[in-house]
């Protein structure tokens, strides 16, 4: 074989050579993180009503009894006053009650059992609440946004939030002389949602049954749906 012929098949046979890797330059310009926020003030639209019964006898059989009569005769009028209305039971226990002194032994039995009323008809609540009164007690009421109401501003949420948080980015851009049309958004995180009630309306409560109870007055009040979202924004020079 001719010797030029047999250098360039020697040369063809070895292996190429890793080419090195170039890192990307890292990126200039001012690195600014910025937080921005937003918060939408509703009218309550639903209600979470806690009642309960409470027996106490030395019989444990007569105390449960009068327990299940109750509850369920305070059910029944809860269903009959708002057919809509979500109802659960919760919280069924016995506990046994003891003699004071030195004998410590069980004199009696105390059973209590816990109902829920969740409805969005808040024009009738206090007559849905009075119908249930007189067979069991209320132990709280509690005012809220219902699940639809808070999906409903959360678009509403996420564009506040979003132009707050352009406009703190903007901000720190002029403050530290960068145009605008310099300014890039790189990262975007939202974080929780957060939201409560405003003190307005009507307080936790605890009251006995009774065979007549007028309708007590109820304020649903306002409750506030807040979100929050932090950003990474590059100044370019």
């Amino acid at each position: 074989m001719h010797r030029s012929a047999l250098l360039a098949l020697c040369l063809t046979a070895l292996p190429v050579a890793a080419q090195p890797t170039v890192s990307p330059p890292p990126s200039s310009g001012t690195l600014v993180i910025m937080t921005g926020s937003a918060e939408i003030e509703l009218p309550n639209d639903e209600a979470v009503v806690n009642f309960f019964y409470e027996a106490q006898d030395a019989d444990l059989a007569k105390a449960q009894s009068l327990v299940n009569q109750r509850v369920g005769d305070g059910t029944a009028a809860l269903r009959r006053a708002d057919p809509k209305a979500q109802i659960e039971t919760s919280g069924y226990g016995s506990y046994p009650v003891y003699a004071s002194g030195s004998s410590r032994g069980i004199v009696g039995w105390r059973v209590r059992q816990g109902v829920t009323l969740k409805t969005d008809n808040l024009a009738t609540l206090p007559k849905t609440v009075a119908a249930a009164q007189s067979t069991l007690s209320v132990g709280g009421v509690d005012f809220r946004l219902s699940k639809a109401a808070r999906e409903k501003v959360e678009a509403q949420l996420i564009q506040q939030s979003v132009a707050n948080l352009n406009a703190r980015v903007n901000a720190a851009a002029q403050a530290l002389g960068v145009s605008p049309n310099r300014v890039r958004l790189e990262e975007v995180n939202f974080g929780g949602r957060e939201g409560g009630p405003i003190p307005i309306g009507a307080p936790r409560m605890a009251t006995m049954a009774s065979d007549a109870v007028s309708p007590p007055t109820f304020e649903a009040g306002r409750s506030v749906e807040r979100l929050a979202v932090t950003g990474k924004a590059r100044l370019l020079p």
